[in-house]
């Protein structure tokens, strides 16, 4: 499914954690190199974002005590936001 830009920034991966996150920025880019995705890591897949693949890039400071920086890949949040949507449908 292809979502726009909006949906992937509204969307909060650590909506319910403990830690405050603070300064947040989050964009969505293009790829320049191979990095870790974020989203591979809750099932322990593992994946990479590739070179060319779009993904969420996000920076924030947490706890006030140190900056955090992630990456996601759109697949991974597409998945996300596909669960959410059949939570919804179930209620």
């Amino acid at each position: 499914m292809i979502r726009p830009d909006s949906e992937y920034l509204e969307y909060d991966p650590f909506f319910g954690d403990e830690g405050e996150l603070t300064c947040r920025n989050a964009a969505i880019r293009t790829a320049r190199k191979e990095y870790p995705c974020l989203g591979g890591l809750g099932d322990g897949d593992g994946h990479t974002i590739k070179l060319g693949d779009r993904y969420r890039y996000e920076t924030a400071r947490v706890d006030g005590d140190f900056w955090s920086t992630y990456r996601i890949c759109l697949t991974c949040l597409d998945r996300c936001l596909q669960e959410l949507e059949d939570e919804d449908d179930d209620e």
